[in-house]
Formats: structure tokens, sequence, C-alpha cells
């Protein structure tokens, strides 16, 4: 299974196993990851996983959600790629980094 990454300006600031289920992320509190940015909305996007496939939806937040740095709604996500949510960077990486 993959982890997550957060990272501000090239620290790690948070790390989750995906599995079966929902993440959370925006900056409520009652976001599985909190991202206190006052350019995340309060619950911006989710993260799910369905079997072996997780998956980036974006909440329709104010400033939308990026992979990649391309404006998605809901897309496939794998290791390697690069979430932005406001000015936060999440790094999907495969449970092993």
């Amino acid at each position: 299974m993959d982890a997550i990454k957060q990272r501000l300006y090239n620290q790690n600031i948070h790390e989750l196993k995906l599995g079966p289920g929902t993440i959370s992320l925006g900056r409520a509190e009652n976001n599985n990851i909190n991202i206190t940015d006052k350019g995340v909305s309060a619950h911006h996007a989710r993260i799910f996983t369905y079997f072996n496939t997780s998956y980036i939806a974006d909440l329709d937040s104010t400033n939308g959600t990026f992979l990649n740095n391309k404006k998605i709604h809901k897309h496939i996500i794998h290791p390697g790629d690069i979430i932005r949510l406001g000015h936060h960077s999440i790094k999907i990486t495969d449970k092993d980094s």
C-alpha cells in the first residue's frame, strides 16, 4: 500500500499509509489531515481508496486541487504524484520511502 507525505518548504509534516477508506484534507480541524493555510478550504479534498486504487477528489474548493500542476476534480493517484492544496504540496510515495 502507498503512503502519503505532506511537505511544506521541503519539510516532512505528515505521513499516512493509504488503505481502504477515505482521508479528508482541509483547514477544518475535523479533517484527517489538517492544513492551516488560508488558501485551503475548510473541507478541500478527499483521498479515497477502493481495492488497490487511490483517488484524489476536489470538494468544490475555492482555489482548486492540483495534481502534478494540473487542476483536477477527481483523478487516480500514483507514487511520485504531487498534490497541491494552497501553498502545501503532498507527495505520494510508496510505503518503503
